[in-house]
């Protein structure tokens, strides 16, 4: 499997989570599939930042699409102190490279930390995962042991951050509460990764993001 079709099967599930999340928010099975876009993505950007010739303009392409993104992402979801998932990857990528220069992890947990107070989407989980992927590039094995310990870490705090205001703690909240885990199922998809980049349409899959929030919004506004 290359990276053009690492990235379409990312940019499916992301789209029935997305319609999901603002066309039918009750349907549960929607927002489950969906769970297996961010790790993908995250793993494409590590794996861009070995590949491409120059990572500040990698970065600077990220954080300009952000921008792009922001209005439709706030409009689609109605998120006022929540930014965009292309703000986590530029977070990301700028630790792996700040990383990359110093060795020092700081660097991780600081864009992790700003990741978290900005609102910026998954946050710490989203900066770590793309590090994770990073990381330990060359041993797959590694890379499924420190994702299970993450999303076990992750799903822990949802849940006790649920019983801390009040939710009560049935089989069905607990599930819903950890459901980001299904995000693991990504990995089986990630391993027949063969590193070849498949069709080059770079700035389709960097537009789309923005332009499906557009189309989501006005579906739902006029429905």
């Amino acid at each position: 499997m290359n990276s053009f079709e690492l990235k379409l099967i990312a940019i499916i599930t992301m789209l029935i989570d997305h319609i999901g999340a603002v066309l039918f928010p009750d349907v549960e099975w929607l927002r489950m599939i969906g769970r297996l876009a961010f790790p993908i993505f995250a793993y494409l950007v590590s794996e861009g930042f070995f590949k491409t010739s120059d990572v500040k303009n990698y970065m600077k392409r990220l954080f300009i699409f952000a921008l792009i993104s922001q209005i439709p992402f706030y409009l689609a979801f109605n998120e006022k102190y929540h930014l965009n998932i292309y703000f986590t990857l530029f977070l990301g990528l700028y630790a792996i490279y700040m990383y990359e220069k110093t060795n020092k992890s700081y660097y991780i947990w600081l864009m992790g930390l700003i990741g978290q107070v900005i609102g910026a989407d998954y946050g710490m989980y989203g900066v770590l995962t793309i590090y994770i992927f990073y990381k330990y590039h060359e041993d797959f094995k590694d890379i499924v042991k420190y994702q299970v310990i993450l999303n076990i870490v992750y799903a822990s705090i949802n849940i006790l951050g649920y019983a801390a205001y009040g939710g009560k703690l049935s089989l069905q909240n607990v599930l819903l509460a950890s459901n980001q885990a299904l995000s693991l199922v990504s990995l089986l998809l990630i391993k027949l990764y063969n590193g070849e980049r498949g069709y080059n349409l770079k700035y389709v899959f960097y537009v789309f993001y923005p332009a499906h929030l557009s189309i989501l919004y006005l579906i739902d506004k006029f429905r």
